[in-house]
């Protein structure tokens, strides 16, 4: 539930008028709620030995948590244009 505010809250910033930068506002939240869960499954995965599929996760989680918050930011610049023009 917290990603999806996340996503909702990138959109209503770039609907408002909010500049590119807060898309990388919006990945970092993603990403850092990512981390949270993927931290629960370390223990486990250190212990057979697979610690390198985490280390995947980590580098699939942000990329995409950056398509996502772009994909919010840029419905929500379309948004602001097909609403406001």
């Amino acid at each position: 539930m917290l990603a999806f505010t996340s996503i909702l809250f990138t959109a209503l910033a770039a609907f408002a008028g909010a500049p590119i930068w807060a898309a990388l506002i919006g990945a970092a939240v993603l990403f850092s709620i990512s981390l949270g869960e993927q931290r629960k499954f370390a223990a486990r995965f250190s212990n057979i030995g697979a610690s390198h599929v985490l280390t995947m996760a980590h580098w699939q989680s942000a990329g995409h948590a950056i398509l996502a918050s772009g994909a919010a930011f840029g419905l929500g610049m379309v948004s602001r244009w097909a609403l406001l023009a």
